[in-house]
């Protein structure tokens, strides 16, 4: 008697044509999934570099203004020495109570092609240093009336 043994289905020996183009396109969305994750860290990096920049340079020039260093003059869109691309401005305003002034820092960063454009204002409440000059002026005034008599 011969018994004969059909297999009911053919042995694969590899993978379809199909297959390898379906894993293809899985991995290449993937990846281009990742690159994209992978551009919006870097620029959000580079914005927080920049952002941290901006918030030192207007404390630089509210300090500069405050101590003196600078006189206290309303200034537009003026360039930072050996920094390409940062611009500073100082408002300077009355306030409702008498000798107070408000200043007011803006510092910008102008990136290439509207890129990476970060602006950064600080405002601080400060007395009016008239006032100091005034008083000093009327006590040596008044101190050498005092030595004339």
């Amino acid at each position: 008697m011969n018994v004969t043994c059909h297999r009911l289905s053919p042995v694969r020996r590899g993978i379809s044509l199909f297959e390898v183009v379906l894993a293809l396109a899985i991995f290449i969305g993937a990846m281009a999934a990742m690159a994209q994750i992978l551009r919006t860290g870097s620029r959000a990096a580079v914005r927080a570099q920049l952002t941290s920049e901006a918030v030192l340079l207007s404390e630089l020039r509210m300090n500069e203004l405050v101590s003196g260093v600078l006189p206290l003059e309303s200034v537009s869109r003026s360039p930072f020495d050996g920094k390409p691309n940062w611009f500073w401005t100082v408002n300077i305003s009355d306030t409702d109570v008498p000798n107070l002034l408000k200043l007011e820092v803006i510092v910008e960063h102008q990136g290439d092609h509207g890129n990476n454009t970060v602006t950064y204002q600080i405002s601080r409440l400060m007395r009016d240093p008239q006032v100091f000059v005034d008083a000093a002026n009327a006590a040596a005034a008044a101190a050498s009336a005092e030595g004339g008599l």
